[in-house]
């Protein structure tokens, strides 16, 4: 019966495909033994290669045996075993957590590195249906969303490599049924009776009492609550995917969101599709609620310049139309000091970018210029070195088409250029006088007209990897 049952289950979430090789991971007690049972009974018409791996905590005085126990059956059932002895109380003071979480960092540290000794591509744990109804009852009392109520999925994929969980559709008396049936030797962890710990108080106390005065199946209430918000948060997922997709865009180390985009979003979306750019971009496990909300709050305001400081040296603020994710340590980074323009030749920049500068006469080029391109009326062009820099205070600017001179920084807030990419923007200049804004605009003086004979040509790029250019999208480089 409980073979039955694991196999559908097994094909329903296709959890193993035919030639896998898995990592078990074995403690010893009924779960993890009743798994590898199963899945050795599967080896043949799977065509499946399995290593057994149980690590050692050395909290209690029976860990040992344990370790003898499963050593045992794996070479019972002709099995590779893998075996590590951990010192968690060490452990836990080394990484300031609990013990119970010291013990789940140790576990998983250990089942990654014996997946990639094998070459495995999936690690099968034991959790089952009553583990499955302890987590989301455990969720809902420390508050949680969809997420949380799905609990733990059938699978996932962490650390490079797929979790699965074969068992939870099989209740723990079932497990033990099986054990029973099959004469498998298991071992009783006794720290599972104390109540120190949360979740075990919750298995002997609280399910328990619900159980008799409020709903004698209550874990298969809660195991079908999972299930169905599981449902809910595969849809939702791909949803944020997509949204974010859409509305987002990396560039330079930063991260760029359409914020009229996402405000237009329903809520049910805003918050996961900024998960999405903090998880592919920026390690985000500090990233509470509470901090998305604030994200959230500053995009609905909307006003340029406000920001919020995150967890992991990280920054938000809007800028326009945008809101923008990025590192602390980029913002305001050092400018630019003046770099002699090579004329003819490419003039190289710190970050990756460069100036190549050319002469031709004006009927050899053509027109009208690319928007990273800049045609100058070399003759008209001041006799002081022409060099590349950053903007500094007090800056005046002639742009092109304009009635005169005007300060540089009015002239950027009125392209919208946002604040922090100001300091970060290539100035050509002859002197202290701005010739070209690269990218961006030209100074009027030094326009091309019918009068001009030879052109000094600029053109703003990107170095590729492989050592070729990249235009410079800008606006208006004329």
């Amino acid at each position: 019966m409980q073979l039955v049952k694991v196999k559908k289950f097994i094909r329903k979430h296709r959890l193993i495909n035919k030639g896998d090789t898995i990592v078990v991971a074995v403690s010893g007690g009924p779960d993890s033994t009743c798994l590898l049972h199963l899945l050795s009974s599967f080896r043949e018409e799977l065509d499946l290669k399995l290593i057994v791996a149980h690590l050692n905590h050395g909290l209690r005085p029976e860990a040992g045996d344990e370790a003898l126990g499963v050593e045992k059956i794996s070479r019972f059932l002709a099995i590779p075993f893998e075996t590590r002895e951990v010192n968690i109380k060490s452990y836990k003071k080394e990484l300031g957590v609990s013990e119970e979480e010291a013990g789940r960092r140790a576990r998983y540290e250990f089942l990654f590195e014996v997946a990639r000794k094998y070459k495995a591509s999936k690690i099968a744990l034991g959790h089952h249906l009553d583990d499955q109804a302890e987590t989301v009852l455990l969720n809902i009392i420390r508050g949680t969303g969809v997420d949380g109520l799905a609990g733990m999925l059938p699978k996932r994929t962490r650390g490079g490599f797929q979790l699965v969980r074969p068992l939870l559709c099989l209740r723990r008396n079932e497990i033990e049924l099986y054990c029973l049936d099959n004469s498998l030797k298991t071992f009783t962890d006794s720290s599972n009776l104390e109540t120190n710990y949360t979740r075990n108080r919750l298995r002997l106390n609280l399910i328990p009492h619900l159980e008799d005065y409020y709903n004698p199946r209550i874990r298969e209430a809660l195991f079908s609550l999972a299930s169905l918000a599981a449902d809910d948060r595969r849809l939702l997922h791909g949803l944020a995917v997509k949204n974010y997709l859409k509305l987002s865009r990396f560039q330079s180390g930063k991260i760029l969101i359409d914020r009229p985009g996402l405000m237009a979003l329903p809520p049910a979306l805003k918050g996961r599709v900024l998960r999405q750019a903090l998880n592919r971009h920026f390690v985000s496990k500090y990233i509470s609620r509470l901090h998305i909300e604030q994200l959230l709050d500053i995009a609905a305001r909307g006003k340029t310049g406000t920001s919020v400081t995150l967890p992991g040296d990280l920054k938000a603020y809007c800028s326009y139309t945008k809101l923008i994710l990025t590192f602390k340590s980029r913002i305001g980074k050092a400018k630019l000091t003046a770099l002699p323009l090579k004329i003819p030749g490419t003039t190289y920049l710190p970050g990756g970018f460069a100036v190549k500068a050319n002469i031709f006469s004006r009927h050899e080029l053509t027109w009208p210029p690319k928007s990273y391109q800049a045609y100058l009326d070399l003759d008209q062009i001041p006799d002081a070195p022409l060099t590349v820099q950053s903007r500094w205070p007090g800056a005046r600017f002639y742009p092109q088409g304009s009635s005169g001179r005007k300060k540089l920084k009015d002239f950027l807030i009125d392209k919208k250029i946002p604040a922090e990419r100001r300091n970060a923007l290539h100035l050509v200049t002859a002197g202290e006088d701005i010739i070209w804004l690269a990218g961006i605009r030209i100074a009027h003086p030094y326009r091309v007209t019918e009068k001009t004979e030879n052109v000094l040509r600029l053109e703003y790029s990107l170095i590729k990897r492989n050592g070729n250019l990249n235009i410079v999208n800008g606006k208006g480089g004329r």
